[in-house]
Formats: structure tokens, sequence, C-alpha cells
């Protein structure tokens, strides 16, 4: 049998609409931008990926910079190199490039997808099997007014679609912040529950004094309330034994989860395959947390079908994934660059089974959405 090798790498970019505005603690998105990765084998199999971010004011990656990345830096470490050995090519990419995991994870979905496809697997059958085949999704609050988010919760609850959910937090003071956060609750108590998280905007002295209420009015967790690099901060508010705190941009090596752990500064992981650099990188991280009796959640970085299939193939893999997830991401999109878009029902999202990730590119679609050049007339 012929060695099969990497042909070809390619990237482009698509801006693609969303369905309402969506307010981080930053800024306020009214599309979202994706990098779109083809890796093309000798065998003439092609490996899909995607790379995106919430904005580059989250870790300092952008779609831009990625593509940037993976065109001039790593795509020729890896032409002519054979698919199987691909433990080599991650090693061999994190050896000739420091940081950029969202890069390197984006190149890792599509290796995972061509990989997958030849052998005629689905990625989590590589990754080590499942441990469950759907997941729960809690939908983010983020339209950045509280009586739209209180309604379009009581809808979703409604409609059956979402049971849980979480607010976006930050945009306000702290102490205003708080406020909203347990008037959203109070609303919806009597059916649904919610997380909070302020993307650690908060500072220690306002998030211990509310605290109490927020474990009075049943709030799931606190995600990220304070900087990430307060690791002594996040530890305190642990170890006051009330709302579970929740790690997300303090998290993202292993070695960042082996200091959380360490200082018993969280009680969940919020997991994103791209922050960490990858599908492989994720497990790490939550073998981590199952050693460290820590529980996990399936986060996001917004993806459309093809980065939340990358997501579920590893979360589904993971045994201690019992905080359920935010992947959202292609019912929060107004479009999705698939011809099988991923669905979520009753509150679900299904682990595909077909090889590789799961999902086709629709051409179509991607030229519809790819970006246009300066001065290019949009048909």
């Amino acid at each position: 049998m012929s060695k099969v090798r990497i042909k070809q790498v390619s990237t482009e970019l698509l801006d693609i609409p969303i369905k309402r505005p969506h307010q981080f603690s930053t800024v306020k998105v009214f599309l979202k931008s994706f990098v779109l990765i083809k890796i093309e084998l000798s065998n003439g199999l092609i490996g899909i990926g995607e790379g995106t971010t919430p904005g580059i004011w989250w870790n300092g990656e952008s779609v831009e910079t990625m593509k940037l990345v993976i065109d001039q830096y790593i795509a020729p470490l890896l032409i002519d190199k054979e698919l199987t050995y691909l433990e080599q090519l991650l090693q061999t990419m994190n050896r000739q490039i420091r940081a950029n995991p969202f890069a390197k994870a984006t190149v890792e979905m599509a290796l995972f997808d061509a990989l997958g496809k030849m052998y005629q697997v689905p990625v989590h059958q590589l990754l080590g099997s499942l441990n469950q085949d759907k997941i729960a999704v809690r939908w983010a609050l983020a339209s950045g007014a509280e009586d739209v988010d209180i309604q379009e919760a009581k809808d979703y609850i409604e409609a059956n679609k979402f049971a849980n959910f979480k607010t976006k937090s930050g945009k306000e003071i702290p102490e205003e912040d708080a406020k909203r956060n347990l008037r959203i609750a109070e609303e919806v108590k009597s059916v649904s529950s919610i997380g909070i998280d302020p993307n650690g905007s908060w500072d220690r002295i306002t998030t211990m004094k509310w605290m109490p209420r927020f474990f009075e009015a049943g709030i799931d967790f606190l995600e990220q309330p304070l900087a990430p690099y307060d690791i002594e901060g996040a530890a305190m508010l642990v170890e006051m034994k009330q709302v579970p705190v929740m790690a997300d941009e303090s998290l993202a090596t292993v070695q960042d989860a082996f200091l959380l752990a360490k200082e018993q500064a969280a009680n969940i992981f919020s997991l994103k395959i791209h922050k960490s650099g990858g599908m492989r990188n994720t497990l790490k991280i939550a073998g981590i947390a199952e050693a460290a009796g820590i529980s996990c959640f399936g986060g996001t970085s917004l993806e459309s079908s093809i980065g939340t299939a990358a997501c579920l193939h590893a979360f589904a893999s993971i045994p201690n994934l019992d905080y359920g997830s935010e992947l959202f991401g292609p019912s929060w999109l107004a479009d999705d660059p698939v011809k099988n878009p991923l669905h979520i029902e009753d509150g679900y999202i299904h682990v595909p089974r077909e090889p590789g990730l799961g999902v086709v590119l629709d051409d179509e679609k991607v030229a519809k959405y790819r970006r246009k050049e300066k001065g290019e007339v949009i048909a």
C-alpha cells in the first residue's frame, strides 16, 4: 500500500451573519468570521477544519493572524509528510511555532478529519471512542439588554429548545452586573437556571460580596469572574464553597490545568479545543481535571457545524464532562457552511457518526460568505 501524503494546504476567510447581535464583556458582534482550511491528500481525500475566536481581545489571535500563520509557517511543515504520523506533525508544529493555539487547533482539526475519512471512522474513534452520544447544551443570553435576555430565555424554554442558560456579563460595572444577573435568575428560577460569565472583568471584593446572594439565587456557576492571572483570587472564591467557579480564560494549556488543580482555583474546567491548541491537548487537560476531581464543561468559540463537530467528538469521549456544554454555535449563526448542519433537539446536540468530522462542506455557501477583497463587487 502506497504511503498517503499531504499534497496541499489552503485557507480562506468566511464572514457569516448571526441571528442577533451578541454582547461580550468588551465588544458587540454582528457577524462571525472563520478561517476555513482544506488539507488535500495524495489519494484525493480532503480534510476540512475551521478556526475562529471570540475576538482578538480574547487571547490575541484573530482569523487574519491564523490564516497568515497557517499559510506562511505551518503549511510548509506539512507538505509531502505522511498523514499517519499525525502526532509527529503536531509536535513539529509546536517546536517550530510558539503559541498560536487557535491556528494549530484549526490545522489539527483538518488532519483528524482527513485521517478519519482515510480509515472510514468518525474522529471520536481516533480519540478513544465515545463516553456519551449526545451532550446537553446551555444557551448564552447575550443581547446586551436585560428584558430581551429574560424574554429570550422564556421563549426557548417554551419552545423546548434549551433548558438552561448562562449570561454574558462584564459590560457594566461589577455591582450593577451582579444585580442584573440576580434579576434574570429571579425571572427564570421557576423553570430554569443560569450561570454567569463576566469574561474576567469582575474584582475580588465585588465577587466575594455577592457570592452568598448568588448561592441563594441558585446560580449554577461563575465562569471566569476574575482576571485570568488572578489564580489566588479564584482559589479564595473556591474556598468559600458556595457557587462553583469555572476557569476559562485562565485555562488554556496543560500547564494551566496543572496549576489550577494544584492551587484548588477551580471547581469546573471550561474546555475549548481552539484555546488549547486542539482536541488532543483538550483531552489531556480533561485527564488532569479527572485526577483532581474537577468537573468539565464543553465550552465554545462559537463555531459553525465544522468546529462544533470537532468539539463534539472530543467532548463526548471525556468521562468527566458532567456539566454539559454551550455548543450552540450552529443555532446562533444565520447560516452554516455545510450541507448537513448540526441540530439541537430537546436541549441536546448529537455526535456525528459519519467518517471524519461527519460534516460535508457546502461549496455554494462557502462562495457566498467568502470574504470580499477591497473593491470587489458583491453579486
